[in-house]
């Protein structure tokens, strides 16, 4: 019997739904390996081929938080650490970029295209360049192993694509708006205040939630600019590997409870983030 029109697209349609399910697993499949990991004991996290078949234990967890797990510095410490620096880069980023994408927005603003294409280009300016001048430079101030020496640095990298988000999302609200509400005596303040921050408030999930992601994941400023009170959770996991061998368990619950924030964070806002990915995409 041959095969009809309408059956070849939902046949396609099922393959391609397949191959995504097998994607994401896949993709998954290294998030789960390292959670099972953590779960076991040390003896069996160490065992190869690898054991898929044991009694599952909190000690690893108990271990790393405790700080008796081989770090210099507890790691319930590293992770309040990571979370103080990327809460304060994360509102020093959408603080900056908000007024600054509102300006850029703004058809009155004739320079608004060059200085818009100059912030993105610094997006590709590479972080190692920038860390010897700002390790000179925090030295010289005494701010070396303090939580301003990674905000500040964390907020100007996260800065052009924070801009950008909101910008662009700014463009699609119609400028009459604003107009009306200036010809109603509302200062520039009162229109971002009342009518901008409203409609923006998706897009800056969005902007927030990539700038925290991207803060609570560097590495290399905070490898080089700190040292035992304002060091991270991605520099102190590096720890648990050692001349000696790989400490697996802990490093996997490490591991796992630096993913677990983020993951969750996202899974909360998941709505709010494509939400300002997609706004003025479809008119």
């Amino acid at each position: 019997m041959a095969t009809t029109a309408t059956e070849r697209p939902t046949t396609l349609r099922l393959a391609g739904r397949g191959l995504m399910w097998v994607w994401l697993l896949l993709g998954l499949f290294p998030l789960f390996f390292m959670v099972v990991t953590s779960l076991k004991p040390e003896g069996a996290a160490r065992t190869r081929p690898v054991q898929w078949f044991f009694m599952p234990t909190l000690e690893n967890y108990a271990n790393v938080l405790s700080g008796g797990a081989g770090t210099s510095v507890g790691f319930d410490r590293l992770l309040f650490n990571s979370a103080a620096v990327t809460l304060g880069s994360t509102i020093l980023t959408v603080a900056v970029a908000l007024p600054a994408a509102y300006a850029l927005s703004q058809p009155t603003f004739r320079a608004r295209k060059r200085l818009s294409s100059w912030i993105l280009s610094t997006y590709m300016f590479p972080p190692i360049v920038a860390v010897i001048p700002v390790f000179i430079l925090a030295g010289q101030v005494g701010l070396i192993d303090t939580y301003p020496v990674l905000i500040v640095p964390y907020a100007a990298f996260n800065l052009p694509i924070a801009v950008w988000i909101l910008r662009s999302t700014i463009q699609q609200i119609p400028y009459e708006l604003q107009e009306a509400a200036m010809m109603d005596g509302a200062s520039r303040f009162t229109v971002m205040r009342q009518i901008i921050w409203p409609l923006v408030v998706p897009a800056v999930a969005t902007a927030s939630i990539l700038s925290a992601v991207l803060s609570w994941n560097e590495f290399l400023f905070s490898l080089s600019l700190t040292r035992a009170a304002a060091k991270t959770s991605p520099v102190g996991i590096q720890e648990f590997t050692g001349m000696f061998g790989t400490q697996w368990g802990s490093l996997t619950a490490g591991g796992t409870l630096i993913v677990a924030p983020i993951l969750v964070l996202t899974l909360i806002l998941r709505r709010r983030i494509v939400s300002g990915l997609t706004f003025g995409a479809v008119k």
